[in-house]
Parts: structure tokens; sequence; C-alpha cells
């Protein structure tokens, strides 16, 4: 008995000195010093948690609740994806079509395939935005999700000027080639509300901007140098650049990455056309390589606690979640958060 007691802890402690030099050699790995340093020089919070379309595993994504909950979590930044009406509004929808996050279908049938920017802002106001998601996720249905509206830029700006702390906006341009002009809009419209000046006092910065394009990117650093810039990281520009292109490119144009987590790597949603390869680029040693590079490292998109702990093993410097509660958790910044007492905070 006293002998497999012996190995049994024995076994027990070389698996915890096991686990130390393992975190330890990744942490050396991923140079993290580095990442909170560009951090601390950029005025970004480190580590900073992007709310991915609001709180978007409780409400429909970028709408007025699933961003006024992110808010109320005490996000440092409401993440949006912009696209462009066929009149010139900026909007917060993420996918190419209005099918999967609203009633469209109904409402203007023969166009339920149609891209979001062949309509116009009227017809977009006539869309029920929230329904789908009370049908997709019954455990978290609200009936007060019923007939949300499709928010401008406009609107989303008013939500964060609406927090006394001030939560930051992080704008990522959907398809910008589609949207000619789009960056110098969005730049034009945060600088008439007062949201594109900097100053050493503004800890974490008011904005910043990401895209999946380079060009876009490029174009948004002419425009307003002063605001820190994310390279967004898919298969498409895996496939055509490599990592080390990846980051050469980045260095370029922006002052960080976002990468994958582990989750994604193997979700379906990936086109194995444009990369039959899973990559997976969220590693110390990737993160390392980034760092050295003079970028910051922001995952996503990481929900669950094991992958919080896997990014934060790999050196990242924050991550984007649909679950900002939990990754304020997480990171020590909050306690158990009352949902209900939230929901009936913000009125929903």
């Amino acid at each position: 008995m006293k002998t497999a007691l012996h190995a049994i802890l024995v076994i027990i402690v070389s698996a915890g000195l096991l686990g130390l030099v393992i975190l330890g050699l990744a942490l050396a790995l991923s140079a993290p010093a580095q990442g909170k340093k560009l951090a601390r020089s950029l005025g970004v919070r480190h580590p900073v948690v992007f709310a991915h379309r609001g709180a978007s595993y409780l409400a429909p994504e970028q709408t007025h609740p699933a961003l006024l909950l992110a808010r109320e979590m005490g996000a440092d930044y409401l993440e949006l994806d912009l696209q462009r009406t066929k009149d010139g509004v900026l909007i917060a929808v993420h996918d190419d079509n209005l099918l999967r996050t609203t009633n469209v279908g109904e409402v203007f049938p023969a166009r339920a395939e149609d891209l979001v920017g062949t309509f116009t802002f009227a017809e977009l106001q006539t869309l029920d935005a929230g329904t789908w998601f009370n049908t997709e996720f019954p455990p978290r249905a609200r009936d007060s999700f019923r007939n949300l509206k499709i928010l401008r830029l406009e609107d989303i700006i008013a939500i964060a000027e609406d927090d006394p702390r001030k939560i930051g906006l992080c704008f990522e341009l959907k398809t910008p080639k589609r949207f000619p002009g789009i960056e110098q809009q969005l730049v034009d419209t945060l600088a008439a509300r007062g949201w594109m000046r900097r100053d050493d006092s503004q800890v974490p910065v008011k904005v910043i901007f990401g895209s999946f394009d380079p060009d876009s990117l490029a174009r948004l650093k002419a425009l307003a140098p002063q605001v820190p810039r994310v390279l967004l990281v898919d298969e498409v520009l895996m496939e055509t650049n490599g990592w080390e292109g990846v980051l050469t490119k980045a260095r370029q144009f922006a002052n960080g990455v976002g990468t994958w987590g582990y989750h994604w790597s193997r979700d379906p949603e990936w086109s194995l056309k444009d990369a039959p390869a899973r990559y997976l680029i969220t590693w110390p040693w990737y993160t390392g390589q980034a760092h050295r590079a003079g970028l910051l490292v922001h995952p996503w998109t990481i929900d669950d606690r094991w992958e919080m702990w896997m990014v934060f093993i790999a050196g990242a410097d924050g991550l984007f979640t649909n679950r900002p509660d939990q990754a304020l958790r997480f990171y020590g910044r909050a306690g158990r958060i009352d949902h209900e007492a939230l929901w009936k905070r913000i009125g929903y």
C-alpha cells in the first residue's frame, strides 16, 4: 500500500513539475514581456477583451442588447463588422447576405440571397434581426429579442458614448473592396464625433481597426496612423502568404495580428478548397515571432475556459470572444456576473 501511494505521489509531483516546465518554456518562447511593452506603447489594455459582435453568446449579434450587455459586463472594446448600404449608410452586419440573422426571406423573398450592400437602410429597417436567435438558441431566447433592428455606425457610437467608462470600439471592415471609400467614410464619421483624437491619457485607446484585407489596413494607416490596426488572419491569407509573409504584411500596415484559436482550427466552416492543410498559429513559438516582430497577438474567437487557458499559455495579449463575461472572470477582472440583473438594468 505504501509503495503504491508513494508511486502515485511521485507521478503527481512529476506531472506538476513537467507542467511547470512546459508553462515556463511556453512563456519563454512567446516573449510575453515584449507584448506587454508594445501594448503599453499603443495604449491598448493588456490583456484586452474584445466583445466579438457584442455579448453575442447571450444576445443576437451586433444588436442593441448584445452591445449594451457587453458594455455593462465591462469589456474593453465592442467589436463590430461594418458594411455599407446601397444609399451609403454604414451598418453592423457580418455575413455577405442577410439570411442567417434576419427574416429577409419573408420580407424580400426574391432578394433573400442578395448582398447586404444592395439594400437601402430603410429596407433593412423593415427586417427583424433578433428572432432568429430565439429559434437557433432556445435556452437563451428572450421575448425582447423579437424585432430588433440592424444598427448604424452612429447608433453604435451612441451606445459607447453613453458608458461612463467610455468603452472602446473595434471595427472590422467586411469585404472592403465592395465598398470603395469605406475607410475614409469611417474615419470621417468617427472624427466628426470626436473619436479620432489621441492623447497619452487615453488608455485604452478609443478605437482599433481590423481587417482580413491588408490593402484596407494600408488605407486606414494612411488616413489615421494614430489608430492601432490588427491584421486578421484566415486560411486564405495563410495559404497565399505563409506565416512569414503574414508577419511581413502585418509589420507594414498593422500593429497586431488576429490569429485563430484551437476550436476554430477544426471548424467545418473553413474552406478546405482554399486551404487543404489546417493551420494553427496560436502557439507560443508563433506568438513569440509576432512579438519579436513588434506585433500584438489577439486570437479569435475564444469562448471556452480551456481555450482561454491555451491562448494565455501561448502568450496572447488578449482575445476576441462572444463571452466577454467569461473572459473577464478568467483574467480576474470580474466575479460571477448576474445576467438577469444586467438584463433588467439595460431593459431587456
